[in-house]
C-alpha cells in the first residue's frame, strides 16, 4: 500500500513512501525500487499523472543515491526525515497556502534551497 498519495488535482499525484531502517544508511535500492515501480504502475493504470515520487528515510547511503540517480523509469527524489521536518517548519511560517511542489526537482532534496525559496 502507498504510504501517502497527495492529490494535486487534474489527476496529478505525488507518491510518498516512508522508510525506517535499523541500519545506518538506507542502502537497499533494488527492493525499494520494485515497490515504487509497483505503485507507479498502479497509479498509471488509474490514469493518474505522477508528478513526483518522494522517498523519505532517516538517511541514504552513497550507493543508494547513485543507484537512484541511474534509475530512468521513475521521477524519484530522496529526502531525509530531518529535511522533511525542517521544510515543513519553514512552510508553516511562509506566505504560501499551498506547497510549491516544483521545488522537489533534485534527486536528493536540497533542504537549504527549498527553505530559502519558501522564505522569499
Amino acid at each position: 500500500m502507498i504510504d501517502i498519495l497527495l492529490n494535486l488535482d487534474n489527476d496529478e499525484v505525488i507518491i510518498v513512501e516512508c522508510k525506517t531502517s535499523k541500519e545506518r544508511g538506507y542502502n537497499k535500492f533494488s527492493t525499494v525500487s520494485r515497490q515504487l515501480k509497483s505503485y507507479q504502475n498502479l497509479a498509471l493504470k488509474n490514469n493518474l499523472r505522477i508528478v513526483k515520487i518522494l522517498l523519505i528515510a532517516p538517511e541514504f547511503s552513497d550507493d543508494f543515491v547513485t543507484d537512484c540517480e541511474m534509475d530512468t523509469e521513475m521521477n524519484l527524489s530522496l529526502m531525509t526525515a530531518s529535511t522533511l521536518s525542517n521544510i515543513s517548519e519553514a512552510f508553516k511560517s511562509s506566505k504560501y497556502t499551498e506547497f510549491p511542489h516544483v521545488l522537489f526537482r533534485d534527486i536528493v532534496i536540497n533542504e537549504e534551497r527549498i527553505i530559502k525559496a519558501l522564505s522569499k
